[in-house]
């Protein structure tokens, strides 16, 4: 549907052609060597949400609930089998990129009987142990050119390439906790984006049928919209691990799984080809 839109539209792919030179804040000059230019933009990606997060106000940790308010039984990250992993593999999407030394997807798909016995053993060895290789969330960051100015590397927006076993792991374990937060209702009724069944097309027919109601009634009706910057980058790890325990039964093995993922300043910048 996105290619039919934009080739109506006329909009060109974005180009992965690394700028012919890239501004230095730090020496405040302009600089065409490649390795100079990568470490700009790595550490332009790196900063930029500890900047941004910076000028969010701390929360009161004090009105923070101290008795925990979420489902009685922790939440149970079940071990996986080989089918389950034939199984997931076979869902990867091959035209999807990997880092330079991953191997295919088409490739594991090929072997995925030979292969999945072995992933099998090395995914319950991290359910069991909590532990997530730190290996699989290394990833090629490939700067996108968003608009404006090329040798502005704050018009760059970073595409993390990951290791097609990560998305294996992935794919199972939130395949487990978005079954648990669905049987435990514990999605919000007003959220419709990243759930099975509730696209946001459903949000703006919602939107309509409040807007009909009070006009009908003849009431006044306001809405604000908010377009959070750079809002994954500025999440708090440490206020969402203690949600997902407090609130959501995430607790334990499990908990530290989640928490075990390197921060954004381990991920290695590389230039698109």
């Amino acid at each position: 549907m996105w290619n039919l839109i934009n080739n109506l539209l006329g909009s060109k792919a974005k180009e992965l052609s690394p700028p012919e030179k890239l501004f230095d804040t730090v020496n405040l000059t302009y600089t065409c060597n490649h390795e100079t230019m990568t470490s700009i933009l790595n550490n332009y990606f790196v900063s930029i949400g500890k900047k941004l997060g910076s000028t969010i106000p701390s929360p009161n940790i004090s009105s923070y609930p101290t008795v925990c308010s979420g489902p009685e039984q922790s939440f149970v990250l079940h071990e996986t089998f080989t089918e389950e992993v034939i199984a997931v593999i076979n869902s990867l999407i091959e035209s999807k990129s990997t880092r330079k030394n991953d191997v295919p997807i088409h490739i594991l798909k090929l072997c995925k009987n030979v292969l999945s016995p072995f992933l099998e053993q090395i995914f319950n060895l991290c359910i069991k142990g909590g532990i997530y290789p730190q290996s699989l969330k290394c990833a090629e960051v490939v700067p996108i050119h968003k608009g404006g100015q090329k040798d502005v590397c704050t018009n760059y927006r970073p595409i993390s390439l990951l290791s097609p076993i990560n998305k294996i792991l992935e794919k199972l374990i939130y395949n487990r906790l978005y079954s648990y937060i669905e049987q435990n209702k514990m999605f919000s009724t007003d959220q419709y984006g990243f759930r099975s069944g509730m696209s946001t097309s459903l949000a703006v027919y919602g939107m309509h049928e409040n807007l009909l109601q009070s006009a009908k009634y003849g009431l006044t009706t306001c809405a604000v919209f908010c377009d959070l910057s750079k809002a994954f980058d500025t999440t708090d790890h440490d206020i969402l691990l203690w949600k997902l325990g407090t609130f959501y039964g995430i607790r334990a093995v499990v908990l530290n799984l989640f928490s075990a993922a390197p921060p954004f300043s381990n991920f290695r910048l590389f230039h698109a080809p």
